[in-house]
């Protein structure tokens, strides 16, 4: 039998897109945890610290979206990128790689210490606590610690500050809308492709989390149904955080 295991923060937004090509293609598969604080004693054999790390066999590979194309290639069935549509799904996934992905940092990049930020970031621990247990003074300093990031200011660079966070907000979720079109999935197709499920885990975690009241992202329509669909082909916990974390059930957001 295959072994496959996927390395990662259940926090990272990458780390959750590799999970859900995993969910969608049915591959069995472990999620192995890494500490933010020691990563290298986790993935230190793959000669970094960067996730998600992909391992199946003994052989690994990084990034997310190509980790996409490896997957098709070791288990060609339910393909996550047809290659009749491979044009059109790699200049979907430049977008969702440069702007839908990145914009999930805007809340840090901005650098508000305000009480929401704060919340924010101390649910943020307590969801990778889950997995990895943090120190307590880790756990209360984490806000402070995601502004001084190294990460998140690289992020930085490559966004457009002048435009404001809401203004980033509404812009992405009509650009989602449009790549979504008359569906039933992103950019037409007939069937899932890795483009949504690039997307979909990003939009609802936060939700079931905690870290969000209700599904904002459903209130656009187009995007709702377009959920509706998605949802359809993956666990009722598309993420990779404890289920004893959950707040609220996705099917209830979905309703």
């Amino acid at each position: 039998m295959t072994s496959v295991k996927l390395y990662g923060y259940a926090t990272s937004p990458f780390v959750r897109k590799v999970g859900c090509f995993l969910y969608y293609k049915g591959i069995e598969f472990t999620h192995v945890p890494v500490n933010p604080i020691d990563p290298r004693a986790t993935i230190g054999h793959t000669g970094g610290a960067q996730v998600p790390v992909l391992e199946i066999d003994g052989e690994y590979r990084r990034e997310s979206s190509e980790l996409g194309l490896w997957l098709d290639e070791v288990f060609p069935d339910t393909p996550l990128c047809p290659p009749e549509h491979a044009a059109k799904i790699t200049a979907i996934d430049k977008w969702i790689s440069d702007t839908f992905l990145l914009s999930i940092f805007r809340f840090a990049v901005d650098g508000d210490m305000s009480l929401q930020f704060a919340f924010r970031g101390w649910r943020l621990a307590a969801l990778l606590s889950a997995h990895t247990p943090l120190p307590e003074h880790v756990r209360n300093k984490w806000p402070e610690l995601l502004l001084m990031a190294p990460f998140i200011q690289e992020m930085g660079q490559h966004m457009d500050l002048t435009e404001t966070h809401k203004d980033m907000q509404i812009r992405i979720t009509m650009e989602l809308a449009a790549h979504i079109g008359d569906g039933p999935y992103i950019s037409g197709f007939d069937t899932p492709t890795m483009l949504d499920m690039a997307v979909f885990p990003q939009l609802v975690w936060g939700y079931m989390f905690g870290l969000e009241e209700s599904l904002s992202a459903a209130q656009h329509p187009v995007i709702k149904a377009w959920m509706q669909r998605v949802a359809k082909h993956l666990p009722s916990n598309p993420t990779l955080v404890a289920d004893e974390m959950m707040v609220k059930p996705l099917s209830e957001g979905l309703a």
